[in-house]
Formats: structure tokens, sequence, C-alpha cells
């Protein structure tokens, strides 16, 4: 089994033989606030949540820790993991965790009950990848019927060796 640090190390490989960008590490004062300060009191109630709950993964997974200290996330051929900190134009990227997450808990349109007490953390253009705080496990589940979970994986190395693997 490989570790994260290997696992991201292939795909930063892969990403640069084929001219994908990568993007730099989270600050280590960014990751250390995170994991230290809690959500701004002004905060709305969603966005609190899921400031808690990106905390919650950091501090309880150093492993996706690990890959957010080598890279804030990832596009690679129609896979995607949400980075923390990357901006287009001064504004959060679309692939931000907390942007990602605060639309998927409360939007105009439609609120997916299967995934408000998940945290979104990718997606392709068949899967949404979550990390279920309660189950404590990453999973691959259908985007279209959430409730249908793929895969599911104990370690972070472990979903990343399978995402990988699809996209080679």
């Amino acid at each position: 089994m490989k570790d994260t640090n290997q696992m991201i190390g292939i795909l930063n490989t892969l990403m640069v033989s084929n001219n994908y960008p990568v993007a730099s590490p989270v600050a280590p004062d960014t990751m250390a606030d995170l994991m230290r300060k809690p959500a701004q009191a002004e905060w709305g109630e969603t966005k609190r949540g899921v400031y808690a709950d990106i905390q919650r993964l950091v501090i309880n997974r150093p492993d996706y820790a690990d890959m957010l200290k080598i890279m804030d996330g990832f596009e690679y051929n129609g896979l995607t993991l949400y980075g923390m900190t990357q901006t287009d134009n001064g504004e959060p990227a679309w692939s931000n965790i907390y942007i990602r997450n605060i639309d998927t808990r409360d939007n105009d349109i439609y609120v997916d009950p299967n995934l408000t007490d998940k945290l979104v953390i990718g997606e392709d253009g068949m899967s949404v990848l979550v990390y279920s705080l309660k189950e404590d496990c990453f999973q691959i589940r259908d985007k279209v019927s959430t409730d249908y979970v793929i895969e599911s994986y104990t370690t972070f190395s472990d979903l990343l060796t399978s995402l990988i693997d699809t996209v080679k």
C-alpha cells in the first residue's frame, strides 16, 4: 500500500507530463489557523458548519491534510479534488472546498439530503467524492443517485490510488 505522499508524487508526475498545472501547497500558517481557530462568530450557521467539518477532516485525517501540504487540490483528466485557497481573479475558485460545500448544503435550487452530513471533497464526470464524518471514511458516490456508495475507503491514500488508476 502506498502512502498519500507517494500517490501525490505519482499524480504530480502525471500532471506535469500531460501539461496540467500543479497547485501550490496550502501555506503552513493557513493550515495551522484552520486546525486551531474556530469559525468566525459572524458567519451564518451553514458556513460555520462547513468550516467545522473541514477542520475535523484535516485534524482527524492527517492523510488528507498531507495532500494539502503538497498541493492545494487538483484538476486532472476530468477528476477534481477541491482546494482550499486557490482563487480566480481574487475570488475563490469554483473548485474551492468551502464554496462547494456551502452550495451543497444551502442553495435555492436543491439541497441533496444524501450529502448534507458529508463533506464533498471532489468530483469527476460520474461521481462525487465525499468524506463521511459519521462513518470516518472516504466514499465515491454516484453523482446522480447520491445515496448509492460506489466504493468506500478507510484511508485517503486508498481513495487516491483508486482515483489515479481511473485517470492514468
